[in-house]
C-alpha cells in the first residue's frame, strides 16, 4: 500500500513540473510573435577563410576575422569552400542562423 506522504509528495512534484513547463511554452510562443530570428540578425559578408569543428571564420568587410559558431539549426545554403565569398545572418553571440554561398 502506497503511503500518503508519497502520494502528497508524487503530486506536488508534478504540479510543480506543469508550472514550469507552462512558462516555458508562453515563452516559446511569445518568441513566435515578436520579429523573426532572421529580422533580428546582423549581417556579416566577406571570405571564408577556414572551417574548424563547425566553427566558420570569416574575414570581415572591414579586414577582421570573424568566428561563426554553427549546430544543427544552421541554414546552410550551397557548398562552401574557403575561399568563397559568403554572407552570414548571425545572432548577438555570433551563432550563424543562415551561411550562404554569394556569386
Amino acid at each position: 500500500m502506497v503511503s500518503i506522504p508519497k502520494v502528497v509528495g508524487v503530486l506536488s512534484c508534478g504540479f510543480l513540473l506543469c508550472l514550469g513547463l507552462s512558462t516555458v511554452v508562453h515563452a516559446g510562443q511569445a518568441d513566435e510573435t515578436g520579429p523573426s530570428r532572421l529580422e533580428r540578425a546582423k549581417t556579416i559578408t566577406g571570405e571564408l577563410l577556414r572551417v574548424e569543428y563547425g566553427d566558420y571564420f570569416v574575414k570581415g568587410q572591414d579586414g577582421k576575422e570573424v568566428r561563426l559558431t554553427t549546430d544543427k539549426t544552421t541554414q546552410m545554403m550551397g557548398q562552401l569552400k574557403k575561399g568563397d565569398r559568403i554572407e552570414a545572418k548571425v545572432n548577438e553571440e555570433n551563432h550563424a542562423l543562415l551561411i550562404r554561398s554569394l556569386p
